[in-house]
């Protein structure tokens, strides 16, 4: 088996992979709808977590004028060349945003990252890579003014259905795997994390159709279908052995079976956007 692949080296391996051509896809719409939710005031000081290629660091710098700032953080630095040609070809979105290379959950010290000084932080499109969410959160809030804000997405608890599945059998064969879902199992699980960390939940927008598809259904006869699929992807490109593909295939059809509902299997197309303050 190859050696364990820790969540940041994950990170960097599957986002290096896919910083040129991430905005080629549904991230750009998303980001909009998540933008969309979170009160953004002229003036704020912006952390924005996992930045990637700055989609929601752009927005935010619209918001927050010349008199506020934007720091954006990413462990991968592919990610954050995308978002510094951003930059390049804006002055004014030069002024506004800072980008640093470094770990979104351990912020000590990085550059520009001061306890207590932000009005929000963002989290979007990362968070379920995360090990322990408890500790992340309640990390995050001590960057936080009193009053802060943070805004988390995190999917829904049939989303891409095979990867939790997946997870799920390389959690019986004692294998690490680079994703974090297990954890969610409705709306109000990510809730009761903020809240016993010392947030206020102020909103939970259910936000559909990510891609556009909508919840689908699926057959048990897809299990094998889906189970390639999935193991075949970049998420488990460091654990994929013969043994996974074997015996972690068994277990995939019993997990796909055990999650059916009169013989179907639901897969959702949603994500929960989370606001929340810090109490």
């Amino acid at each position: 088996m190859p050696p364990a692949e820790s969540q940041v080296d994950a990170a960097q391996r599957m986002y290096t992979e896919r910083a040129t051509n991430y905005e080629d896809s549904w991230h750009p719409d998303f980001s909009r709808r998540f933008m969309e939710v979170i009160p953004i005031q002229s003036g704020d000081r912006v952390l924005d977590l996992a930045c990637g290629t700055g989609l929601e660091a752009v927005i935010a710098a619209d918001h927050v004028g010349d008199e506020g700032i934007v720091i954006g953080v990413d462990i991968t630095e592919a990610m954050l060349a995308e978002a510094r040609k951003k930059l390049d070809r804006n002055e004014t979105l030069a002024r506004r945003i800072k980008l640093v290379q470094h770990s979104a959950t351990d912020l000590s010290g990085c550059p520009h990252v001061d306890k207590g000084s932000f009005d929000v932080i963002l989290c979007s499109s990362a968070f379920v890579l995360f090990e322990n969410p408890e500790q992340v959160v309640a990390h995050w809030r001590e960057y936080l003014k009193p009053g802060g804000r943070v805004a988390i997405d995190i999917t829904h608890e049939y989303n891409l259905r095979a990867g939790l599945l997946l997870e799920k059998v390389a959690r019986r064969m004692g294998i690490p795997f680079p994703s974090n879902r297990a954890w969610i199992k409705s709306k109000d699980s990510f809730s009761e994390i903020l809240e016993r960390q010392g947030f206020v939940v102020e909103k939970v927008e259910i936000v559909e159709k990510i891609v556009g598809l909508g919840s689908t259904y699926l057959d048990l006869d897809r299990a094998d279908e889906q189970f390639d699929y999935v193991v075949n992807g970049p998420l488990t490109a460091m654990i994929v052995s013969d043994e996974l593909r074997e015996k972690g295939r068994e277990y995939f059809k019993e997990e796909w079976n055990a999650a059916a509902v009169d013989g179907k299997v639901e897969v959702s197309d949603i994500l929960y956007v989370y606001v929340a303050r810090k109490a």
